[in-house]
C-alpha cells in the first residue's frame, strides 16, 4: 500500500514538473530574430556554437547594470588633482572642479577619497586613447592643470541611453 502511495506521489510530481516545463517560453534572442523569415526581406543564416548563442543577452561579469541609465565597467578617468592634506584638499577640489565645469559643463566629475588621498577624477572613457584625446583637449583649454593630469584605470559609468 505504501508503495502505491509513493508511486502515485512521484507520478503526480512528475506531471506537475512537466507541466511547468511546458509552460516556459523560449526566450527569443537576436540570433533567432535575425534568422526569422520575413516576407520581402533577405535571408540571414548565422552559424555559431550554441554556447555562444546562449551567452547573448547576458551581462558580462565585469559589467554591472545600474537601475538608472548607465552600465559600470572597466575604463579610464583623468586624475586632475590629488592631495593627502585634508585641510586644503576639499577647497582645491571644489575650485578645480568648478573651473573644469565652466569649460566642460557636461563632463562627469568625481571627488574620491582613498585613505590618505583625496582625488579629483574626470570623465568616463572606455579606452585609454579616448582619455588621452580628451586630456590633450583639456591641456589646450586649461593649461594650468596640465602638470597634475594623469590617465588612470578605474570603474567608469557608460550611458545606456541613445544619444
Amino acid at each position: 500500500m505504501k508503495q502505491k502511495i509513493i508511486l502515485s506521489l512521484l507520478l503526480f510530481a512528475g506531471a506537475c514538473f512537466s507541466g511547468i516545463k511546458a509552460q516556459q517560453v523560449k526566450q527569443v534572442t537576436i540570433v533567432d530574430d535575425l534568422q526569422t523569415l520575413v516576407q520581402g526581406e533577405g535571408v540571414i543564416q548565422i552559424s555559431s556554437d550554441p554556447k555562444i548563442t546562449e551567452l547573448i543577452g547576458l551581462v558580462s561579469p565585469e559589467m554591472s547594470v545600474n537601475e538608472t541609465d548607465y552600465v559600470k565597467t572597466n575604463g579610464f578617468r583623468i586624475q586632475v588633482y590629488m592631495s593627502n592634506n585634508p585641510k586644503t584638499a576639499s577647497k582645491e577640489i571644489a575650485d578645480k572642479g568648478s573651473l573644469i565645469k565652466d569649460v566642460f559643463p557636461d563632463l562627469a566629475i568625481y571627488k574620491e577619497y582613498s585613505a590618505p588621498n583625496w582625488k579629483l577624477l574626470i570623465g568616463d572613457f572606455i579606452t585609454k586613447e579616448e582619455a588621452d584625446v580628451f586630456k590633450q583637449k583639456m591641456l589646450k583649454s586649461i593649461p594650468k592643470l596640465g602638470k597634475e593630469m594623469y590617465i588612470i584605470p578605474d570603474k567608469v559609468n557608460i550611458s545606456t541611453r541613445n544619444n
